[in-house]
């Protein structure tokens, strides 16, 4: 099925026959996967879109890390759902390569590159991008504005207010954002706030004092479809000269001190005492490295045991994950949605995590994974349980394709974030006839 040149990320299929974007009805929604219980407290209630939106994503860095491809991802999505997004990021990246721009080009989507979005406040450079904003808005009118970091959201306040545009941010601080003067005017100021979990709405929801309805847990979301066990993808344990029958524990983490890499590492030594055929696989790498990985490894004697691969990317990650057997999340990292465990889960594999921030709202106890106190001890225990329950762990991996699948696929996402810009507008309409 080709793609349709008129509207990137359509395909002629989805196309109705007079050449217009098709409009969504619910019996539509219902056969393009979206699934209304991926919402969670406080989500809005579906109405029947009427006509296709018109939305501007603002993404205020030129760095691939973090919230970058989650918010690209929404945005082509939404593209595939007849929603008219922009992407708009940092058209520079200094000496570096803009893997961003570079990126959305390559899945289709020619980013919007006529604002400077610092990723820091910068005074001189946000007062030009918001008369840049203004220019653009007046040439290209949009229903609203999606805000992904905070200069960005700084950035269009005040063009969106002067010209009535509603804004919609998204939050990827899954214990919510710092309690702080800015951050409080960014969420008193939007018309709705999407939360990846329920500790972040309720801290946010108590930071602002605003109206609970506007603050809607959006689960993260990954691409099932590039995570599919599936697939034919590089062999990782082939790369590591891993046996076939072996049991390979992975986690994928910066080398950090406050990563708990110490009680991972008591965990190991315990699960493969007298057993050669367990194994660790550490994806990621950091500048405490030495002191965090290399020399506790030495030191407890697990050369043999423990796998370093450094950072790694594009299919050979993916092909990494797939040579694990049970994966491990101790503690949510710079990317506060803990994308890494979605992703392992979405590989069909169990994960063990701490019951540390929102990893509780990710893996569920005895369905997906196991969760466990966050102790070197604990974390043993759950381990061995894993080793020496085959079918235990095949079980737990099934549920886990499923239910990544059913709660955080892209299709899944931007149908949960089509309601909520369809019920801002609603409200907003609701709120002029009022007046």
């Amino acid at each position: 099925m080709g793609t349709d040149p008129k509207k990137p990320g359509l395909t002629q299929a989805q196309r109705s026959e007079d050449g217009s974007v098709p409009v969504f009805s619910e019996s539509t929604q219902g056969k393009t996967g979206t699934d209304t219980s991926a919402r969670r407290v406080g989500a809005p209630l579906a109405s029947v879109p009427v006509f296709p939106l018109r939305v501007l994503h603002l993404f205020s860095n030129c760095k691939w890390t973090g919230p970058a491809e989650p918010a690209l991802n929404l945005c082509l999505a939404l593209r595939r759902r007849g929603v008219d997004a922009r992407f708009a990021c940092a058209p520079e990246a200094g000496s570096s390569v803009n893997k961003i721009v570079e990126t959305a080009r390559d899945r289709g989507i020619e980013p919007v590159l006529e604002f400077r979005l610092d990723k820091h406040r910068n005074p001189w450079n946000n007062f030009l991008d918001r008369r840049a904003l203004r220019r653009w808005l007046d040439a290209h009118p949009v229903d609203l504005i999606h805000c992904h970091l905070d200069n960005d959201h700084e950035i269009a306040l005040d063009p969106a207010r002067e010209r009535g545009i509603p804004i919609v941010r998204s939050s990827y601080e899954g214990l919510g954002f710092r309690e702080d003067g800015r951050h409080r005017r960014q969420l008193c100021r939007s018309a709705m706030v999407l939360e990846p979990s329920e500790i972040a709405q309720e801290h946010d929801l108590r930071v602002s004092g605003s109206d609970p309805s506007r603050f809607v847990v959006v689960p993260g979301a990954i691409d099932t479809e590039r995570f599919d066990p599936r697939r034919d993808t590089p062999d990782g344990r082939r790369w590591l000269n891993l046996p076939r029958d072996a049991f390979v524990i992975g986690i994928v983490a910066r080398m950090q001190t406050h990563r708990h890499y110490e009680d991972l590492f008591q965990a190991i030594a315990k699960v493969a005492a007298g057993n050669p055929f367990v194994h660790l696989v550490i994806i990621g790498r950091g500048s405490k490295q030495d002191k965090v990985g290399f020399e506790p490894v030495r030191r407890l004697g697990l050369e043999k045991v423990v796998h370093f691969t450094g950072y790694i990317d594009g299919e050979n990650y993916v092909g990494m994950l797939k040579a694990f057997d049970t994966g491990v999340f101790l503690v949510p990292g710079s990317d506060g949605t803990c994308r890494a465990a979605r992703e392992i889960l979405s590989m069909g594999r169990p994960v063990v995590v701490a019951d540390r921030g929102m990893l509780r709202e990710i893996v569920t106890n005895g369905e997906d994974g196991i969760v466990f106190d966050g102790s070197a001890g604990g974390l043993g225990d759950a381990l061995c349980r894993m080793r020496d329950d085959r079918p235990l762990r095949l079980e737990l991996g099934r549920n886990a394709r499923r239910n990544a699948e059913t709660r955080y696929s892209l299709d899944v996402q931007a149908g949960t974030v089509e309601q909520c810009y369809r019920q801002v507008l609603d409200n907003a309409k609701d709120l002029k006839s009022k007046i």
